[in-house]
């Protein structure tokens, strides 16, 4: 395999635990106004969450909306159209821009990308929690920069978040570029649209959706290192 030296990683679960963190924000989030916790509560915000930013990435939603009635959503969802989804937003982002989580294995494997190239991050998310977030984890140990979707104005997969990126690392070559992420709708399609090589991170065995297309696809960190020959 010829020689890649430019990775263009994906942050949320990728290389940290968003959905770790997630739980963390929720459950705070529901004690701070006084409600019970229940890990189903979890799981049917990470499903209607996960929902919500593929509906954005489709185009379907902006962003204003979504972070706007997310949470009067999901807690009429619930029943509980007695707590002020405002109120609980910032409860809930104030949490998980304080509380990141590193996937098991993901430092060494940031760590051996670094010895072998240039690592920017590339992101949707807002610019505020993701910057806290990547701050506290001391993602810049490893990263040259991150490329969060807010601050650019466009969202994964739209070729002008891509465009932007591509424009903004220094001598960028596509022929050594790969781009590594665990969505299809989002780092897939975005790699597709800008023919750079992919790499589909599914630790799960998630079937492919037939509309995005990876050049590889992986399990593990340790097969994307193989994939890539780095050692």
């Amino acid at each position: 395999m010829k020689k890649y030296d430019i990775f263009l990683i994906d942050a949320d679960n990728t290389v940290l635990d968003f959905h770790a963190s997630s739980r963390a924000a929720l459950k705070a989030a529901f004690e701070s106004f006084g409600k019970a916790w229940t890990e189903e509560y979890a799981k049917k915000f990470s499903a209607f969450n996960d929902s919500l930013w593929e509906r954005l990435e489709r185009k379907e939603l902006t962003r204003e909306k979504l972070l706007g009635e997310r949470f009067p959503l999901f807690l009429k969802m619930l029943g509980m159209e007695d707590v002020s989804g405002e109120s609980f937003n910032e409860k809930y982002i104030g949490y998980l821009a304080t509380h990141p989580v590193y996937m098991e294995g993901a430092e060494n494997f940031l760590k051996t990308l670094n010895g072998a190239g240039r690592v920017y991050i590339v992101t949707n998310g807002t610019y505020s929690v993701q910057k806290s977030r990547f701050d506290i984890a001391r993602l810049w140990d490893y990263a040259e920069e991150a490329f969060v979707s807010e601050k650019i104005g466009f969202d994964k997969p739209n070729k002008a978040y891509t465009d932007y990126v591509v424009s903004h690392i220094p001598d960028f070559d596509k022929s050594r570029a790969v781009w590594i992420g665990d969505s299809l709708t989002a780092d897939i399609r975005a790699a597709n649209a800008a023919d750079i090589v992919s790499i589909w991170l599914n630790p799960g065995g998630k079937a492919a959706d037939g509309k995005a297309f990876p050049d590889y696809e992986a399990r593990s960190y340790t097969e994307i290192l193989e994939i890539l020959q780095i050692y």
